[in-house]
């Protein structure tokens, strides 16, 4: 037996009352004789055993209505009869990622799901506890009405979520109203990308009941990529998209909302989708947001991407020798390509690159370090005045790999700073030293160490600054051979120097961070949420948001679905049994799926221990109590 408020049990020692009360009745005073009432002994003697009876009766009822009230208060559970189930503490997981949008008989199938869900907190109870927990992390608690209202609120994301993620912290939020019995409620479409193989969840000793909703397989359309090269248009570029579809689709291209391109597309599968390279040219400037459209289908959530690029004119450098030839050379590419200019006269903002032993540089700057090792004590002046917190230590010459450092605990091999850097053999070097204290002055945001080698800063950039510990020729590292330096160059210059801001991509609900020096975020509606930290939850709808800098766009935020959202195959068809992939992927005692409704409901109650024996005891005392009252009225 289980107590959901055991304090109460503290109301049994009232017991002792009528307890003490029968015991005082019994005290026996001082004894005086009168000849007058003698002849009533005989009579006292004769009733004695029935009063002694009745006393004792009327004891235990009072007692019995005491400890039943107290027992009450205290709202025991146990596997005895009772009314209704036990209270239980159930979190109900809502599938709502972007594949629950696809509409199956003209009905949008999230709605099937969060009618199953509305009917789950139907059947609850005033002494159970209950959340709602969706796969974008989002936790509702509170009483039925609270969590009917928290459902009717929500709508399918713009992309997967993490629904084992979800399941995890639900398994949490079970086990946190003990005594009730523990139960996780997952209702799902039961997409195959629902659960990653690498994310089982342990739900141990907590049942886990899942309610399936699938349907057929729908015939869908979906844009998988939208990518726009370069990010800086001057004022052109071109953007790739990728496209799969059961038969020939028609696509479009728009620039701030407004159609630049059309075509059409064969038919093409998810693994092997069809890629369509469109040169474009925009007519406006700074920011633009863009879009590849497909008509809608069954899943309109996937029938457009998103992209963003910036039009401007190109970034102007100012080109010293001291770099050397090959990092001239690569330059000298980008100028020819027009993705870059040669500073003119009068040009503020140009950007200097230089070797850091160069007299005269100005920030912004890129800077490599000396050839010669005697320029070493001079490079170190001259990052002293121009107040970078950055000095070169002594020559290392023994050859290592460079890495690019983890970001969130992993690196992303997608970038351009991982494919410029990470592996690249280096054979000299100066180790960077970070040194704010030297008289320099402070830096304004915190120094990024964009790569590493032998364990020490290999390059390093901050505001105004890029710094490699290297110099840029291949007798000191392959670097300058690597087809990934001139792409990363243009990205520093461009950029980290540049006025070109950051460009970010991702999916609904991660987690972004550096943004230390930004103010705002401008959604695709115009609206501008602060920004009060330097770190940012992804929105859950796809689309294009501004990064802003006061009143000034200092980049973009692109938001789209995951590709395998786009991929209709449910979990169960990826094996012979209907409930096996759910349970190879949520473990513990007691996993099981349904595919019904009332089953599912059925089966979530089913788990509680017992029933709560409020009412029943409530009853005992009333029934003891009209008992004593006949009883001491007779």
């Amino acid at each position: 037996m289980a107590f959901l408020a055991p304090a109460f049990l503290a109301l049994g020692l009232l017991a002792g009352v009528p307890l003490l009360v029968h015991l005082l009745r019994r005290r026996v005073g001082r004894v005086i004789d009168f000849p007058a009432v003698r002849y009533l002994e005989r009579m006292e003697q004769e009733h004695s055993r029935d009063l002694k009876l009745r006393n004792r009766l009327l004891l235990l009822l009072r007692l019995l209505a005491v400890l039943a009230l107290a027992l009450a208060a205290a709202r025991p559970i146990a596997r005895l009869l009772g009314v209704g189930h036990a209270p239980i503490a159930v979190a109900i997981v809502v599938d709502n990622s972007l594949s629950t949008g696809v509409v199956q008989n003209g009905r949008v199938l999230f709605d099937s799901l969060r009618v199953d869900a509305r009917a789950l907190v139907g059947e609850l109870t005033a002494d159970d506890r209950a959340w709602i927990v969706t796969a974008d992390g989002r936790v509702i608690g509170g009483g039925p009405d609270a969590l009917r209202a928290g459902l009717d609120a929500l709508q399918p994301l713009g992309g997967r979520g993490d629904l084992a993620a979800a399941t995890r912290r639900a398994v949490g939020l079970a086990r946190s109203g003990a005594p009730r019995t523990p139960v996780v409620a997952i209702v799902s479409d039961g997409q195959r990308s629902s659960f990653r193989s690498d994310s089982v969840v342990q739900s141990d000793e907590v049942p886990v009941i899942t309610l399936q909703r699938g349907g057929p397989l729908p015939r869908n359309r979906a844009v998988l990529q939208a990518t726009p090269q370069p990010v800086r248009w001057t004022p052109g570029g071109t953007v790739t998209m990728a496209v799969t579809s059961p038969d020939s689709a028609a696509w479009r291209l728009t620039l701030n909302g407004r159609t630049v391109a059309r075509g059409t597309v064969p038919p093409a599968t998810l693994e092997a989708p069809a890629r369509v390279t469109q040169r474009l040219a925009s007519t406006s400037s700074g920011w633009v947001r863009g879009s590849v459209e497909l008509d809608a289908d069954a899943l309109r959530a996937d029938d457009t991407r998103w992209f963003a690029v910036r039009v401007a004119p190109p970034p102007t450098v100012n080109v010293r020798g001291e770099g050397g030839v090959f990092l001239g050379a690569a330059l000298g590419t980008l100028v020819d390509e027009e993705r870059l200019a040669r500073t003119r006269a009068g040009e503020s903002r140009a950007v200097t690159v230089s070797g850091a032993d160069a007299p005269g540089t100005r920030l912004p700057v890129l800077l490599t370090a000396p050839r010669d090792p005697i320029a070493v004590g001079e490079a170190n002046r001259q990052l002293e005045r121009l107040g970078i917190p950055w000095r070169f230590g002594a020559i290392a010459r023994s050859q290592v790999l460079a890495r690019v450092p983890a970001r969130g605990g992993t690196v992303d091999t997608s970038s351009i700073s991982a494919r410029a850097f990470d592996g690249t053999p280096v054979r000299t070097r100066y180790p960077l030293q970070y040194s704010p204290g030297s008289g320099a002055a402070a830096p304004t945001g915190a120094p990024d160490t964009i790569a590493t080698a032998g364990g020490a800063p290999w390059v390093v950039a901050g505001e105004g600054y890029v710094l490699l510990g290297s110099p840029v020729d291949p007798e000191a590292t392959d670097l300058p051979l690597d087809a990934a330096f001139v792409p990363w160059l243009l990205e520093a210059l461009a950029r980290r120097l540049g006025d070109d801001g950051r460009l970010i991509e991702a999916s609904p609900g991660q987690v972004v961070s550096g943004l230390r020096d930004l103010t705002g975020l401008e959604a695709p509606d115009g609206t501008v949420s602060p920004l009060a930290s330097d770190r940012l939850i992804v929105p859950t709808q796809a689309g294009v948001y501004f990064l802003r800098r006061q009143e000034t766009r200092a980049g973009a935020l692109v938001v789209n679905g995951e590709p395998s959202e786009s991929e209709f195959a449910a979990a169960a068809t990826a094996t012979a049994a209907p409930n096996a992939a759910v349970a190879a992927l949520v473990t513990g005692r007691d996993v099981v799926t349904a595919t019904d409704g009332t089953k599912w409901q059925e089966a979530v109650f089913s788990r509680a221990a017992g029933q709560a024996l409020l009412l029943p005891l409530v009853a005992l005392a009333l029934a003891a109590l009209l008992a004593e009252a006949y009883v001491s009225g007779r």
